[in-house]
């Protein structure tokens, strides 16, 4: 009997020794840079065309996709080295406001809500809210704030509405606003659930999402899904790993030799 428990123990031994060896290789295996190996560093143009790129942002990099070449990965940058970027990277918030002053009215998501509200602009009151048809959300479980995404697009009167715990985003026709309530136009499934830890990451990895128009309105860039929607089809065209592991995005135009943000707000 002792001989049996001997080498029970020898086992568990070896076991927890196994475990930690992984866990020690793991953690320090070196992550390439935008999760790529073989990623050349980022340079300026010195053309005079403008270049178009989609920014993503990780941990301990800044990931370039080039808008008008498939939204191919083009280069990196150490943050340590894209200082400069600084300024333009949106900060982290629960609530998102999105204002659409043309038709007087700001679009407003939070905690413990699924869909969005519509409020007066200029009163805060609340005209309409949105909520999405045929889905639902358990509180206990997924993303919260599960709809950490909205953005109007910039060349016709749309909404476009992620909702996280469903790995979806809606969109809607808000032509009639402030008169008439926002009208359903499609559901977009994403390929990949928002669900989850972003990794690597060493702060606020839950996976809750993230939208963003480019400055022409041709695409949707998902953040924590990485898709990116073309948005005359509708269809998913590419799926941005980097964009898989982040949420913090932006665009950046390179014009006559210096650096746009055109959809800084």
């Amino acid at each position: 009997m002792s001989r049996v428990w001997l080498r029970a123990t020898a086992l568990a031994v070896v076991v927890v020794a196994a475990v930690a060896g992984l866990t020690v290789y793991f953690s320090t295996e070196k992550v390439p840079l935008c999760l790529v190996s073989g990623v050349k560093a980022w340079r300026p143009p010195f053309d005079p065309a403008t270049h178009r790129y989609e920014v993503v942002i990780l941990d301990q990099s800044a990931c370039f996709f080039d808008m008008d070449r498939q939204q191919r990965l083009v280069g990196t940058l150490r943050l340590s080295q894209a200082k400069w970027l600084a300024g333009a990277v949106p900060g982290a918030a629960d609530t998102i406001r999105l204002e659409d002053v043309a038709h007087g009215v700001e679009f407003v998501t939070q905690r413990g809500r699924l869909g969005a509200r519509v409020l007066d602009l200029h009163t805060n009151r609340t005209l309409y809210v949105l909520q999405f048809n045929g889905f639902t959300w358990n509180p206990r479980f997924g993303p919260d704030p599960p709809s950490h995404g909205l953005s109007l697009a910039p060349d016709r009167p749309e909404l476009w509405v992620l909702d996280a715990p469903n790995s979806v985003v809606h969109v809607f026709d808000v032509s009639a606003l402030p008169g008439g309530p926002p009208r359903p136009l499609e559901d977009v499934r994403l390929s990949k659930p928002i669900s989850g830890d972003e990794n690597p990451c060493s702060r606020a990895c839950g996976r809750i999402g993230s939208l963003l128009h480019s400055a022409d309105g041709r695409f949707v860039y998902v953040g924590d899904a990485g898709d990116v929607i073309d948005t005359r089809t509708r269809q998913i065209v590419a799926n941005l790993e980097a964009l898989h592991n982040s949420r913090v995005q932006l665009e950046l135009d390179w014009v006559r030799g210096k650096a746009v943000f055109p959809r800084r707000s």
